[in-house]
């Protein structure tokens, strides 16, 4: 009884705080870790409530855009005694399986099949020192298209807007799926860097295309003036993050990422906790949403479905 109310009283605070942290994580992004970038925000938020502390408990590195960094990024992260490696987009997780063959880590790559890519063995059990967050890219693809056929009925063409950097993997199930479709693709290679209106002029034309972003790192903090090019011209856009939609774009399909981003650090927690990386399934989304931004809509002179307007988990007025 003594016990309770001191705790009510205020006493034993450590009690209620998050648990001590059981060892370092690496963050390592190709990037950013700018604070305010979307994927950070998500999983800084995670590991703070989960007792760990940046600069002491979590280290991050980013390559500033630059992939030749990553190597020595990882070497200098692993030689710092991280317990647990998290590494965002896939050519940090090439890196880092190329560099840290005895840390296990956590891959936050929704651009790569890992099977194909020999990542992991299955999904139930990866076997070896990389598990993490991976997408279903197939069955993305054909709602992605099915979306943007339904918002444009006089859609002649889709343009799925990939970087290189990212790998094949994506673009290429993408292109199969819109190929099983009857869809004419085209691809529309670029980088953040890109001057967006110069690249774009490049698909317009007579034939109405609508424009697929393809998931990469660095996305979202040039959704805007990637929108904004594209607006000007007249192609509607969709993509697979939901923030991009808050920001200017037609449309976005694919993980909550407040729901799912998060579940890489609660992984990196498990293995610091004991756990083995060969043992712990990798993680598939389980929520989904759907944004239709109606700004974007009028600035396009479309009229949106009202199937589409009911099915959104979220509309931007």
């Amino acid at each position: 009884m003594l016990l309770i109310a001191m705790v009510g009283a205020g006493y034993f605070p450590e009690l209620l705080r998050a648990q001590p942290a059981k060892g370092k994580i690496g963050y390592l992004h190709p990037v950013t870790i700018n604070p305010n970038h979307i994927t950070f925000s998500v999983l800084a938020g995670e590991w703070r409530r989960l007792g760990y502390v940046e600069g002491e408990t979590v280290l991050t590195r980013s390559g500033e855009g630059d992939p030749q960094r990553l190597p020595e990024l990882v070497r200098d992260l692993t030689g710092k005694g991280v317990g647990v490696l998290i590494a965002v987009g896939a050519q940090a997780v090439r890196a880092a399986a190329s560099g840290a063959s005895s840390t296990p880590i956590v891959a936050f790559d929704l651009e790569t099949d890992p099977i194909q890519a020999g990542l992991i063995r299955s999904v139930a059990r990866p076997g070896g020192n990389v598990t993490g967050l991976f997408l279903d890219t197939p069955v993305l693809a054909a709602k992605w298209i099915q979306l943007m056929r339904e918002m444009v009925p006089a859609l002649d063409r889709v343009a799925f807007a990939w970087q290189p950097s990212a790998g094949r993997s994506q673009l290429d199930v993408a292109l199969r799926v819109a190929e099983n479709l009857g869809v004419e693709t085209t691809v529309l290679e670029f980088s953040v860097n890109d001057d967006f209106p110069s690249l774009l002029s490049a698909i317009a034309g007579p034939k109405r295309t609508g424009i697929i972003q393809l998931s990469g790192p660095g996305i979202t903090p040039v959704a805007e003036k990637f929108v904004a090019a594209a607006t000007q011209i007249n192609l509607p856009t969709l993509s697979f993050l939901g923030e991009a939609a808050r920001r200017g774009f037609l449309m976005s399909y694919g993980p909550n990422q407040r729901d799912y981003f998060p579940r890489a650090v609660q992984l990196a927690d498990r293995i610091l906790g004991g756990e083995k990386a060969s043992e712990l399934p990798v993680e598939r989304p389980s929520k989904f949403e759907f944004i239709v931004n109606l700004r974007t809509a009028r600035a396009l002179n479309l009229v949106v479905p009202p199937t589409l307007l009911v099915s959104a988990d979220e509309v931007i007025e």
